[in-house]
């Protein structure tokens, strides 16, 4: 190992995101439930972006992933940032909740 302790944590964010791509499945099959019973196309367009970003949640961790390209190159910060890639996805879905919630279609 070139640097243990940024292995370590590189370790640690991906298997926490891969453990979480088990759940996934559930949680996309939850998403649908969005689409039940609604009154009006614009209804629906508003939900349609939680749902197109719950469906990218595998590609952000497998780009979460690549950090291991910059790691054995011996770019730490940036093998440090791959690997938090997948926080700004979850930013990003948190952004789209409150908009969801605040706009009245």
């Amino acid at each position: 190992m070139k640097n243990s302790t940024i292995a370590t944590c590189l370790f640690l964010f991906n298997g926490l995101y891969l453990l979480t791509l088990f759940a996934y499945p559930i949680v996309l099959m939850m998403s649908v439930f969005m689409f039940d019973a609604l009154t009006s196309y614009e209804y629906a367009s508003n939900y349609a972006a939680a749902f197109y970003l719950l469906m990218s949640y595998p590609i952000a961790v497998l780009g979460s992933l690549s950090c291991w390209g910059f790691y054995h190159k011996g770019k730490y910060k940036w093998a440090i940032a791959m690997a938090n890639l997948l926080l700004v996805w979850i930013a990003l879905f948190i952004l789209v909740l409150i908009v969801n919630s605040i706009l009245p279609f």
